[in-house]
């Protein structure tokens, strides 16, 4: 599922939903994750060009950039992170979208805690 997943791997957050960025972002550090976070997508790409996380759990529906732009141009930075997009549809498409931007995994809200780290070997749950 990921390339590279280690207890110490740097994730960005991206949601415009503060309760999620801070239960998200919680359950990552408790697992020993080094966590940042995005509330938009311009804030996304400009801090991914600089912490060049491994991971960048990544929600569709964001202000300025949505998470299908955002997880196409995260795709031509080199190298390029593991993209989970973050969702609280079920579209008929949505697997196909996801692969035509390259993503690497949907997590669909409502989400658990042991869903977000059943998702990641090397992390433990």
């Amino acid at each position: 599922m990921f390339t590279d997943v280690s207890p110490r791997i740097r994730v960005l957050v991206v949601d415009d939903d503060p309760d999620i960025r801070s239960f998200v972002g919680h359950v990552l550090k408790s697992a020993g994750c080094e966590v940042h976070f995005a509330a938009n997508g311009e804030q996304a790409l400009d801090q991914a060009i600089v912490l060049q996380p491994e991971l960048v759990l990544l929600d569709i529906n964001l202000p300025l950039q949505d998470g299908w732009l955002v997880c196409a141009k995260l795709k031509l930075i080199e190298p390029s992170p593991d993209v989970v997009l973050i969702t609280g549809h079920d579209h008929d498409d949505l697997d196909r979208f996801s692969d035509f931007v390259r993503a690497t995994d949907v997590l669909r809200k409502p989400f658990s805690a042991e869903d977000l780290l059943g998702m990641m070997p090397g992390v433990p749950a």
